[in-house]
């Protein structure tokens, strides 16, 4: 027997992250392109002033919107 809230270890438990509007924990994605395209890839968010994470995110983000 053991001592302590038996709601604690539930499975069905709500964490008041799952109902505010925090944002949602982050992930890290890694991938290999050419060099030639990194090269590329630079250069064009330097030349819109930008990232190449702001990028890529805004990509996807377009992407999954046509879904």
């Amino acid at each position: 027997m053991k001592a302590g809230r038996p709601s604690k270890d539930s499975k069905y438990t709500l964490e008041l992250s799952d109902v505010s509007n925090t944002p949602k924990k982050t992930v890290r994605v890694n991938f290999n392109i050419s060099e030639d395209k990194h090269i590329a890839l630079k250069k064009y968010v330097i030349d819109n002033r930008t990232t190449v994470t702001k990028l890529l995110q805004d990509m996807i983000d377009e992407r999954l919107s046509q879904r």
